[in-house]
């Protein structure tokens, strides 16, 4: 029934959620010095001043680069992207960031590079400690209201940091059980390694963020953690699976429909597991074809974002 509302909304929507967005969206870089590695992490936020696009790479940036900051203060989104053989980028969810920024959002974006899962925890807490300390962003942070979230991988570093508690050995046991199940297994950050071996035991304590009152799961990756595990995250949680994604639905998104203690709102979108990431322009489709390729049968990737944006700002005006 969630399908038919999401197709329904589609077929009706305009460019509403882009109109009723009352700001800009502004980007800025913060750098990064951590145990877990010096770093930079993109920050979006709100501001008054007219958008100017930039190029950068492959990827075209639909923010005015550093800005001022709207007056204010504004609840607080982490998001930590999907890893694959790349390592990914926060770069690929650059509209959906811009969107977040536009409706009065700031959104804390670390670039994780290769790094494997217990690193990207890691990244999330030092990235989100250094934009406090920011003299001209921190003013404008409302810290009370933090919200996480996560693309593919990054699903799994948003459950962690919310309190989940992964089961390696389980996982391993899952992919020698599976060995046809690349994306969840084998779809490793640094492509040299399986993904079961990259993701070693977690560090004691396991970094958390205990302040984190609503998630945003995109297609996650959660093979690796089991009912017991997941206790611990009790947040309101908004759920996307794409109908035809390649990470097994009993093993991730619907084992968490099953397996959370609340459960969380699921939303069945259609498309492929890369459907989440930007509309590509021809450089990146050339740079990075895995993601620029929908299933036969999707259609305007770009309609889908703009329902799914509508979705995640609700949900977080709600919930934050």
């Amino acid at each position: 029934m969630k399908f038919y509302l999401f197709i329904l909304a589609l077929v009706f929507s305009t460019s509403a959620c882009a109109d009723s967005a009352a700001m800009h969206a502004g980007v800025t870089r913060v750098a990064v010095t951590a145990e877990s590695g010096s770093s930079e992490v993109l920050v979006w936020y709100p501001t008054e001043t007219a958008e100017v696009p930039w190029q950068a790479g492959p990827f075209m940036i639909p923010a005015s680069r550093n800005t001022e900051v709207a007056e204010g203060k504004f609840p607080v989104i982490l998001l930590s992207h999907g890893g694959g053989p790349t390592g990914g980028t926060p770069l690929i969810l650059l509209e959906l960031s811009a969107a977040l920024a536009r409706h009065g959002f700031v959104v804390v974006a670390p670039f994780h590079g290769k790094a494997p899962l217990a690193m990207r925890t890691k990244q999330v807490v030092a990235a989100w400690q250094a934009v406090r300390e920011n003299a001209r962003i921190q003013p404008h942070l409302d810290a009370e209201r933090l919200g996480m979230l996560g693309f593919s991988l990054g699903g799994a570093v948003a459950l962690e940091l919310a309190g989940a508690i992964p089961d390696i050995p389980h996982y391993q046991a899952y992919c020698a059980a599976h060995p046809d199940d690349v994306m969840s297994c084998d779809h490793a950050p640094g492509g040299q390694v399986p993904q079961r071996q990259a993701l070693v035991e977690p560090p004691a304590p396991l970094p958390r963020l205990s302040a984190i009152k609503a998630l945003v799961l995109l297609d996650p990756l959660a093979a690796l953690f089991r009912r017991s595990g997941l206790a611990g995250v009790n947040q309101p949680t908004l759920l996307f699976r794409p109908v035809q994604s390649q990470l097994p639905a009993e093993a991730n998104a619907a084992g968490l429909m099953k397996e959370l203690p609340k459960a969380p709102e699921f939303v069945s979108i259609p498309g492929g597991h890369f459907i989440f990431t930007d509309a590509c322009t021809p450089a990146l489709a050339s740079a990075a074809a895995e993601i620029c390729r929908d299933p036969e049968g999707t259609k305007d990737r770009a309609a889908i974002h703009r329902s799914i944006e509508r979705q995640i700002v609700a949900f977080f005006e709600q919930n934050l």
